[in-house]
Formats: structure tokens, sequence, C-alpha cells
């Protein structure tokens, strides 16, 4: 199963790369969904085992501890640490680490890094008007990683779904007991990450509720 989940990881990562190939250099610029963050910053984000492999385990343990192991630090500092980064090293970053996860992602294993990489890929498309549609199997699977313990830390998915019933209508999948929100499983996802944008594409009566719940995060 984790060798399975790990496919899914590769794949979102090709898909990722195909996107930053064909964005102008206005788009790269374009504010994302994360706050303070444009497309550029979020493409870099998803590099980040980089900073592992530059400063070696014992810096960036070294680190996170100077940081409290604050995760949103530790992002922004990568994020500043590489803000000139020109976007054709950004593509050739992608390109050399399709098929190692990097030890980073190792450690936090596939269903975060499926979660990191579904859902900034959303946050880079969606300011864009780039919407797409993202293979079921990849879908489902993050939908179930971010109500997992591990799969909602430093993202608050969990605690965003609780007392509700979740049910997609593009794929099939539901969760939870309570007043009750349908829509498309990409919107049910993307609010339950923070991202209030897409609250307009759910119904149901849990709708409100959910809503009430919004809290931006990065992740």
């Amino acid at each position: 199963m984790t060798d399975d989940k790990w496919k899914l990881v590769r794949q979102e990562r090709v898909d990722i790369l195909s996107f930053l190939r064909e964005l102008s250099p206005e788009q790269w610029e374009t504010p994302s969904l994360c706050e303070g963050w444009n497309v550029r910053a979020v493409a870099v984000h998803l590099l980040v085992d980089e900073a592992v492999n530059e400063l070696g385990l014992t810096r960036t343990l070294m680190k996170m501890v100077r940081w409290r192991f604050s995760v949103h630090r530790a992002n922004a500092w990568w994020v500043d640490r590489n803000s000139d980064r020109l976007p054709s090293s950004i593509v050739e970053g992608f390109a050399k680490t399709i098929d190692d996860p990097g030890r980073y992602s190792r450690l936090l294993g596939p269903d975060v890094g499926l979660r990191a990489n579904v859902i900034h890929h959303q946050d880079m498309r969606r300011p864009l008007g780039r919407g797409r549609s993202i293979p079921p199997e990849r879908l489902i699977a993050v939908l179930n990683a971010v109500l997992t313990h591990r799969g909602s830390r430093n993202l608050g998915s969990k605690e965003r779904s609780g007392s509700l019933r979740l049910r997609a209508t593009d794929v099939e999948w539901e969760s939870g007991d309570g007043p009750e929100v349908t829509g498309p499983g990409e919107a049910i996802l993307m609010v339950l990450a923070g991202r209030s944008s897409a609250l307009n594409e759910l119904s149901g009566e849990g709708k409100d509720l959910l809503a009430a719940r919004d809290q931006p995060t990065l992740t």
C-alpha cells in the first residue's frame, strides 16, 4: 500500500512539473491561495527536500530546535531563501526529484506528501483559472489522508470536518456523520485545507458550520 501511495505522489509531481513548464513570467508572480505566497513561492515550498539535502540532517535538526519545531517558520525560511530563484531552476529542481521524494518526504510519509502536492497544486492553479480534474484515485486518497491525525497536522482538516457528513458528488467518497456538506471532491478538500474560496462550490445544511470553522493555513 505504501508503494502504491508513493506512486500517486510521483504522478502528482509529474503533473505539477508539466504545469510549471507552461507558466508565463507573469503567472509565476501571481498570488496563490496561500496568503503572502505567489505561485513561485508555492513551487519553491514543494522543493523543501532540497533544504535538508543542503543543510544535512544535523543542521536541519538544529534549525528546527531553534524554531521550536515550527513548520511554518521552516517554510518561511526556505521560501525566503529562494525568493529570487529563477523559474527555470525551480522546474529543473522538480525534474530532478520526480523519482526520489527525498529524506524529509520519506520521513513524513506518502500521505503527507500527497496532501502537500495535491493541495498546493490547486493553490497555484485556482488563482490562474487553470482548473483540472484530479484523477479519482489521487483525489480519494488525499481526502482520506487529510482526515487522519497525521494528515491533518498543521492543516486542521480533521477538526474542520468534525460532526459533519461530507459527500463528494463527482467521485465515490463520503465520510463522517452529522449535517451534510456536498460538492465536488476537490472543493471539499480545499475547504478542509482552509481555502475558503471553494466554499461557494459546496452545499448542504452543514455548509454554514464548515464555513464558521474556516482558519487559513499554509501547510
